[in-house]
C-alpha cells in the first residue's frame, strides 16, 4: 500500500495506534510496529533509541566532506558485519541524515523517560506520505478499518534530502590481503548448558560471552534519496587459511531465560532485521538505461490489475566456464541487469532485463517476462548463472525448463518514420508492447 496522508491517532491503548489513508484504505498500525519497523533492526539501535544522545551515541555525520560522511569512532562496538549489505547502509544513513528520523527516534527516548512505570510507546513517528510499505492486515468486521498486524517490508521510504555516494568509515572494516600462512585459531568449544545436572535451574544467559542471533528473512528496508552508501576500507587484515574441520557440527545452544548473569551458560538473544543479504549482488552504479526501464516498470505499476512489488538493478554472476563476455563493456563494470517483480491477478511475475547495449560490442536482447516454478529463487539464480555463461544471450530451451509460463518482449525501434524517437516516445512505446505481452500471457494462462 501507497500511505497517500494521514487520519488521526488513536490514543485510547498505553500504545498509540496511528490512522493513515492509503490507495486501498484507512489503516491502522499501533506505534510498537512502527518502532520496530523503522529502528529497531538490531541491539545496537534499540539501546541508542533509549539514550538521550540517540544515534548519536553510535556514529557522527562529517557534514564538511561532500557527500557528507559517516564515521564510527575507533572504540565502537558496533558491528561491521551489520553494515555489510547495501540497505542496512541506506537504512543507518537514513538514521543519521534524514531530520525527521533522528527526531522520532529522539521522542521514543523521552516517552519512556516520561512514562518510567509503564511499557507504552506513543512517540511521534516522522512523516510516512508517499511511503510503500508491503502489510499484514486483518479487516475489522464491523468498520472498513484495516488493523496492520505486521509491516513486512518497506518497498520505498521516502526521505527529505538527497544523497549519493555517502561513506560509512568503520575502524573494524578489513581489507583483505593475499594469505600471511598463518594458522588461524581454533574455535573454541561451546561449554555445556547443563554442567550441573543435580542443580537443574534452566539456562541464563551470561554476560557477552555468546548471541543467539535471529535474523527476519526476507524483510527489507528500501530508501528512495539516499543512493550508493559504500563502507570506507579500513586496515588490512590477513586473508586466513581455511582449513576444513573434520569433527561434526556442534548443537547451537538456544536463547535462556531470566537476567543476565557473570558465569551463565546461555546465550543473550539478539533478533535483527534487514540483515540478509540479496540473493544476487546489487549494482551500485546504474546504467542511463535502468532509469527508463525503472520509469516503464513503474508506469506498469500504475494500473489497476498490476501491482509493482520490487525492482532492482544487479550484478550478473562470474561464469563458471571461460566465457569473459559480461566483463567486456564499454564502462568497465560487469554486465548488469533489471528485474522487477509484478503481481498480476495473484500471481507473481517476474521482468528481467539484461544491459546488453552496454557492451563493447552490443547486441540485442529482449524483456523477459517469467511465472517462475516452485523454488523461484533457485530457478531465476540458475537462469541468471546460464546467461553469464552461454555468452550474454538468454538461452530460450533452459528457461522453459525453469518456469510455467514464459514469453519475451522486443524493444521498440529507435526510429519511426525515419526519425529519431524522444526519451518519452521510446519508453511509451515500451510501456505499451509490455501491456499488451502481459494482457496475451494471462489469456494464454
Amino acid at each position: 500500500m501507497t500511505i497517500q496522508g494521514e487520519e488521526s491517532v488513536d490514543k485510547t491503548t498505553t500504545h498509540y495506534r496511528y490512522l493513515y489513508r492509503t490507495d486501498e484504505g484507512i489503516v491502522s498500525i499501533s506505534a510498537f510496529e512502527l518502532a520496530r519497523t523503522l529502528f529497531f533492526h538490531n541491539r545496537h539501535l534499540v539501546n541508542a533509541a533509549y539514550r538521550a544522545n540517540g544515534i548519536s551515541e553510535l556514529a557522527f555525520v562529517d557534514r564538511e566532506s561532500t557527500p557528507p560522511k559517516i564515521i564510527f569512532p575507533e572504540s565502537t562496538r558496533y558491528p561491521v558485519s551489520y553494515l555489510n549489505t547495501k540497505k542496512a547502509r541506506a537504512h543507518f544513513a537514513w538514521l543519521l541524515l534524514e531530520p525527521e528520523a533522528r527526531n522520532s527516534l529522539y521522542l521514543i527516548y523521552q516517552c519512556f523517560r516520561t512514562n518510567e512505570h509503564e511499557l507504552a510507546f506513543n512517540f511521534e513517528p516522522p512523516n510516512l506520505i508517499g511511503w510503500r510499505l508491503e502489510l499484514s492486515i486483518e479487516k475489522d468486521p464491523q468498520s472498513d478499518l484495516l488493523n496492520v498486524q505486521r509491516i513486512e517490508n518497506v518497498l520505498d521510504a521516502r526521505t527529505s534530502v538527497n544523497v549519493v555516494g555517502v561513506q560509512i568509515y568503520h575502524p573494524r572494516r578489513k581489507t583483505e590481503v593475499e594469505a600471511s600462512g598463518k594458522r588461524p585459531k581454533k574455535p573454541g568449544a561451546t561449554p555445556n548448558v547443563d554442567t550441573e545436572p543435580e542443580l537443574d535451574l534452566g539456562a541464563i544467559p551470561a554476560f557477552g560471552k555468546r548471541l543467539h542471533t535471529q535474523r527476519n528473512k526476507g524483510f527489507s528496508f528500501n530508501v528512495s534519496g539516499i543512493y550508493d552508501t559504500t563502507l570506507v576500507d579500513g586496515e588490512e587484515a590477513p586473508k586466513p587459511i581455511i582449513i576444513p574441520n573434520t569433527e561434526p557440527p556442534a548443537d547451537k545452544d538456544k536463547a535462556g531465560v531470566g537476567q543476565p548473569e557473570k558465569d551463565g551458560d546461555s546465550q543473550e538473544f539478539d533478533p535483527t532485521i534487514n540483515q540478509d543479504d540479496d540473493n544476487f549482488e546489487e549494482a551500485e552504479k546504474r546504467p542511463q538505461k535502468f532509469l527508463i526501464f525503472e520509469q516503464v516498470v513503474k508506469e506498469l505499476g500504475e494500473s489497476k490489475e498490476i501491482k509493482l512489488e520490487s525492482i532492482k538493478c544487479g550484478i550478473f554472476p562470474d561464469p563458471t566456464n571461460r566465457s569473459r563476455i559480461i566483463f567486456q563493456t564499454r564502462d568497465e563494470h560487469t554486465l548488469r541487469f533489471f528485474i522487477a517483480i509484478l503481481e498480476i491477478n495473484q500471481s507473481k511475475v517476474i521482468m528481467l532485463e539484461a544491459d546488453t547495449t552496454s557492451l563493447i560490442k552490443a547486441k540485442g536482447a529482449s524483456t523477459l517476462i517469467l511465472g517462475l516454478r516452485d523454488d523461484a529463487k533457485t530457478n531465476l539464480m540458475e537462469i541468471i548463472q546460464h546467461f553469464s555463461d552461454s555468452g550474454a544471450q538468454w538461452r530460450h530451451y533452459y528457461i522453459h525448463e525453469r518456469v510455467n509460463y514464459f514469453t519475451s518482449c522486443n524493444h521498440p525501434r529507435l526510429k519511426s518514420k525515419g526519425e529519431m524517437l524522444s526519451e518519452e516516445e521510446y519508453k511509451n512505446k515500451w510501456v505499451d508492447n509490455l501491456k499488451q505481452k502481459l494482457k496475451e500471457l494471462l489469456i494464454q494462462k
